[in-house]
């Protein structure tokens, strides 16, 4: 072979390599264009400010649950400065997960499984009762060791699916039989979930149940008749229960300092916890009721830590972007195009709002304390899951809205 037909032959390969080159940049830039056409289309396909309303709340819960729970860890007696940071992200990222699934599964497909959901939701606060871990005097649990999930948590999102498959299939439910056997099965839950005790959740499920029965058109009548029950049952708790927790619960509401270190204990440092926060906060991770004055502060009683280092502007700021977060969900439920969808959207409008309303109550000192936990903030899976779940319902509801008027 002469110099010549070398020379031409490497000038060959060149342009060849060359050639190869252009196009693997070329199809790297493909896949680029692929993915960012992907996200886009998944955002523009659901509710954008549901989204990054819940990624503000976990991860600001993220920080505020490290914070809460700092004190307590590096003061055991297996010292883990990060165990809460570690857990609650670990709860958030597969929440996360768990709602990227269910906005992925189409909410009609719900006729299918509401009547199981129910037994289920049936059978496992049974099972806590009869096999349930019991901390603290209340038997709210099932697993093992810290491997744990609590039922009454899913309950909420269960009922959400019946009550609304149940109205939706047969809108003539909400009166005569059929009217019966949805209060026979809110009743089946209260009773169960009281049982553990555990009042503040039962009225949240039932709650939530009442909430779809409403805007489904439950009669006024039976509005009336249950706001009388409520209140005949507060008053017979004060008049012939007064040896029992819940009277103790009720009257150390009017004035929790007047047991201090007993029944008010909790809801007294949270009222001075609030108190010490003032306006400005005394600084991210400067709280004072967390050092062994508040008892687990990561748990329920989160907003007073939030209010005592972030001050009245940070609670401000976070009830609003609960607002923001709740206003979205109401739309979605508006904008539905079907009755399935407005009641599972209505649904998980009422447990979220019903649940930030009686969060905050609790720790101001506005009602009886009892635990429940605040949406996205406070640690736990349970509570986590459910919620990340019951938002991937709206958003798929949402989605399928979308959909149906880009068709028309």
């Amino acid at each position: 072979m002469s110099r010549i037909d070398r020379l031409v032959e490497k000038e060959e390969k060149l342009r060849q390599k060359e050639a190869k080159k252009e196009a693997r940049k070329m199809k790297r830039q493909s896949n680029r264009d692929g993915l960012l056409a992907e996200v886009g289309h998944f955002f523009g396909d659901y509710d954008r400010t549901v989204l990054v309303m819940v990624l503000v709340l976990s991860i600001f819960g993220i920080a505020m649950v490290f914070s809460a729970g700092y004190y307590s860890t590096v003061n055991s007696t297996d010292p883990n400065p990060l165990y809460f940071l570690i857990r609650q992200s670990v709860w958030v990222i597969s929440g996360l997960v768990i709602m990227i699934f269910v906005s992925n599964f189409n909410y009609h497909k719900y006729y299918r499984w509401a009547n199981a959901l129910a037994i289920i939701s049936i059978v496992l606060l049974v099972l806590v009762l009869l096999i349930g871990i019991e901390v603290n005097g209340g038997r709210r649990w099932l697993g093992y060791g810290s491997a744990r999930i609590t039922p009454s948590e899913l309950s909420k999102l269960f009922m959400i699916v019946f009550t609304s498959v149940y109205l939706a299939n047969k809108p003539e439910n909400i009166e005569g039989k059929g009217l019966l056997t949805l209060f026979g099965i809110m009743l089946a839950h209260f009773a169960l979930i009281v049982k553990q005790p555990n009042l503040s959740t039962a009225i949240v499920v039932c709650a939530i149940m009442f909430g779809i029965m409403f805007v489904a058109g439950l009669s006024y009548k039976w509005i009336g008749a249950i706001i009388a029950a409520a209140g005949i049952g507060t008053f017979m708790i004060l008049t012939f229960m007064k040896n029992t927790h819940w009277y103790s619960r009720l009257t150390n509401w009017i004035d929790p300092f007047a047991d201090a270190q007993g029944e008010g204990y909790q809801v007294s440092q949270s009222v001075i916890a609030l108190g010490n926060g003032g306006v400005h906060g005394l600084g991210f991770g400067k709280s004072i009721a967390k050092n062994l004055y508040l008892p687990e502060p990561q748990n329920d009683f989160i907003l007073a830590i939030i209010g005592e280092e972030l001050g009245y502007i940070g609670f401000l700021l976070l009830m609003i972007a609960y607002l923001i977060l709740l206003y979205r969900l109401i739309v979605i439920a508006l904008q539905a195009t079907d009755r399935l969808g407005f009641y599972l959207a209505t649904g998980v409008a009422v447990m979220l709002g019903l649940q930030v309303i009686i969060n905050v109550a609790v720790v101001t000192a506005s009602m009886p304390a009892t635990g429940i936990t605040l949406p996205f903030i406070s640690y736990g899976g349970s509570s986590m899951w459910s919620f990340m779940a019951a938002i991937g319902i709206s958003l798929n509801v949402s989605r399928n809205s979308r959909r149906e008027k880009a068709r028309r």
